[in-house]
């Protein structure tokens, strides 16, 4: 894949931030500062010792890292033994959002998820078993230890070793993932001193292991992920020829091959499921799995994988896994898209909203698809044919604690349009320009309501009016109490009445300008992520326009985006505008790369004044000049971060000693504090400013 510079750049001083300079080398050599791999391509050991400047042992000692944490693809030709490295662009740049990924896992999944992906972030793919002794070790809590000595409570340790295969004891200093956070320094002063604490416990950390994986968080690691899709494509088609002695010719020959090709990949696409969807299955047939678990931090688990999920995992400790970093991706679009439909319609509808995505979130295993993409039958017939949802469904992933009775408008039912309230619409919207098609199209279907769980026969008891049904509040609405409580312990008439009103928000959201929610069925519900996404798009270009270009740089823009191509006669005229103030911001936005002129000659003379000159917005060469600008903002950040590190390193040194952190305040001096806590406000300052040019590059890019 062939990136800019600003990117390439951006990705090596990724890979040093989290991994060091040594892995990031084979990003970027000392000379030119363009990464070796992304700049040349596919490159062996030798041609990367010779641009890097380095012997080939510490580049082979660097590839292995890199290709430890998926940043870079490798491929074996057997006739000539020779093996090519070929960087991977896309996971070096998720490495930019590994806080977002940490958060919303910690939001969705729990703290011990949380602290999982996090392990999985620093070890790169690794074994189960290792990766579970590895969290306990790391995230269990410790006694101190005086003057270096081992900590000898035969029972706090022997809880670790009946669980650990290595037989290496609880602190034993030759584990080498143990650390000396527990020992006490010279002066006496103990770190991390508790007293009678129950450690993790295998059983926790294999069960939410296995809840991520059969979520998609986690995936098992197969051969065939360390070779690029294009690669491994080749690869199969290579061996399919070996059927076909006499060559592809003709249709009928060039069907088959190409069949067989599909199954192979198919097949392939199994493989790596394998583990998620055993796990998955085992919760299905598992109805105490399928119940939701309040986490502890407030959020709710998705239901997968129990009890029975954890001894799958630990039948299997050889099983290799890493983060998903496409499902990731998929929980961030949720939350990007939450957050956009909250600013539109409320809070309330949308926690709705947010439900619906979840439920969603269960069939939708990647952002992105594209010709190389390796998805099983599952997948691709999601993929093509949609993921759609029933009201239940939404109802079981909504949160307890919201109150569905609120957010809701009144309306009596002389002023519901019924034919567009209940409208459903078999077919995405089609985009225009920058709007959507909100016309009924054909195949779509008008029908009164199909909500079969609410009794009608009360709707005249109480004069209420919520969303055009004359509905009623109960006495804990009335008084304040939310509705919002444990569902499965509520009565069938409670629970039909909140299904209602849920579906109240969700005909809010459908009946939006901005069509969030499509009722695509009888009481099925869906998303259109790409229309969805492209409003997401032009919000944020017009937002950024009319930063640099005023209201009337926007509205030039916005006549461009939905008519076309327009000359500079007409322009002026639907602008509302002079036809010098037109030509000079044209030009002006023209010259920043936002818009593009196309000259017709009436003749051959090419004289100015019988020359048509047609202004045109080109969307994707104006995203791939923003997303370019945004790496190069990116990459001026890290580089400055890393300036005012070296400015202040006498500080950082002293604050980085283990007797000091956690209590700058008390042990530095009063000079020292000031130029640590002026650092910390820099260094905040420059990674928000990263993490907001993210949220661009992925609405212009990833979701």
């Amino acid at each position: 894949m062939l990136v800019t510079r600003n990117a390439a750049d951006l990705c090596a001083l990724l890979v040093n931030e989290l991994y060091g300079q040594l892995p990031s080398v084979c990003f970027s050599p000392a000379s030119p500062p363009v990464a070796a791999l992304l700049a040349r391509g596919r490159s062996n050991v030798r041609d990367l010792a010779l641009h890097t400047s380095l012997n080939p042992k510490q580049v082979r000692h660097g590839l292995a890292l890199v290709i430890q944490h998926n940043l870079v693809f490798y491929q074996t030709d057997h006739e000539t033994a020779t093996t090519t490295y070929e960087a991977n662009p896309q996971a070096s740049y998720h490495l930019v959002r590994v806080g977002k990924i940490l958060d919303v896992i910690d939001r969705k999944y729990g703290t011990m998820a949380k602290n999982l992906v996090n392990d999985l972030l620093m070890l790169g793919h690794v074994e189960v078993a290792e990766l579970v002794r590895y969290h306990r070790l790391k995230h269990s809590p410790k006694k101190a230890k005086m003057n270096g000595e081992q900590n000898h409570d035969h029972d706090h340790n022997a809880e670790f070793e009946d669980e650990d295969e290595n037989g290496l004891e609880y602190g034993d200093p030759s584990d080498p993932f143990d650390d000396d956070s527990h020992y006490v320094n010279g002066n006496g002063i103990a770190h991390e001193t508790t007293e009678d604490v129950t450690p993790i416990q295998a059983n926790e950390v294999y069960d939410t292991l296995a809840q991520l994986i059969a979520a998609g968080v986690i995936e098992s690691v197969v051969a065939t992920m360390f070779q690029s899709p294009q690669d491994l494509k080749a690869s199969v088609e290579q061996e399919c020829m070996k059927e076909f002695p006499n060559g592809v010719r003709g249709a009928k020959v060039t069907t088959e091959f190409d069949t067989m090709v599909k199954s192979q990949i198919k097949a392939i696409g199994v493989e790596r499921a394998t583990m998620k969807r055993k796990l998955q299955e085992s919760a299905l047939y598992e109805p105490s799995n399928i119940k939701r678990r309040k986490l502890a931090n407030g959020g709710m688990s998705n239901g997968f994988a129990g009890d029975s999920g954890g001894s799958i995992l630990r039948d299997e400790p050889n099983t290799v896994v890493r983060l998903n970093f496409d499902k990731c991706l998929v929980e961030l679009r949720n939350q990007k898209l939450t957050e956009h439909v909250e600013d539109f319609v409320g809070e309330t509808t949308a926690q709705v909203f947010a439900a619906l995505l979840a439920s969603l979130c269960k069939k939708v295993y990647r952002c992105q698809h594209d010709q190389h993409t390796i998805m099983t039958e599952e997948e691709e017939e999601t993929y093509f044919t949609g993921v759609r949802v029933t009201s239940e469904e939404i109802f079981d992933h909504l949160s307890p604690g919201v109150d569905v009775s609120t957010g809701i408008g009144s309306a009596s039912e002389e002023d519901i349009d019924i034919r567009f309230a209940e409208k459903i619409r078999k077919y995405p919207p089609q985009i225009q320009g920058s709007h959507l098609q909100g016309t009924l199209d054909e195949g779509d279907e008008v029908l009164g309501s199909d909500d079969e769980d609410y009794d009608h026969s009360g709707e005249h008891l109480k004069g209420t009016y919520v969303n055009g049904h004359n509905g009623y509040h109960n006495s804990a609405a009335q008084n304040g109490t939310k509705l919002g409580g444990d569902h499965s312990g509520e009565g069938h008439s409670s629970r039909a009445e909140q299904l209602r009103q849920m579906r109240q928000h969700l005909l809010i959201l459908a009946e939006a300008k901005q069509q969030f929610v499509r009722h695509c069925g009888q009481n099925e519900w869906t998303v259109d992520f790409g229309p969805l996404i492209q409003q997401l798009r032009y919000v944020e270009l017009d937002t950024m326009i009319e930063d640099n270009f005023g209201r009337q740089g926007l509205r030039l823009t916005r006549i461009l985006r939905e008519k076309g191509k327009l000359d500079d006669k007409t322009l002026p005229a639907m602008a509302l505008m002079r036809k010098p103030d037109v030509h000079v911001k044209m030009a002006e936005m023209e010259m920043a790369g936002f818009l593009e002129v196309q000259e017709v000659p009436r003749d051959n003379n090419r004289a100015a004044n019988r020359t048509m000159f047609f202004w045109f917005f080109d969307e994707a060469r104006t995203l791939k000049r923003v997303l370019d600008n945004a790496y190069k903002s990116m990459v001026r950040c890290l580089e400055r971060l890393e300036v005012e590190r070296y400015n202040k390193r006498n500080v950082l040194l002293t604050a980085d000693r283990k007797d000091v952190q956690g209590k700058e305040e008390e042990k530095l001096r009063g000079d020292i504090y000031n130029e640590y806590l002026e650092f910390i406000e820099v260094e905040k300052k420059l990674l928000s400013q990263v993490s907001r040019l993210d949220d661009l590059v992925s609405v212009f890019q990833d979701f």
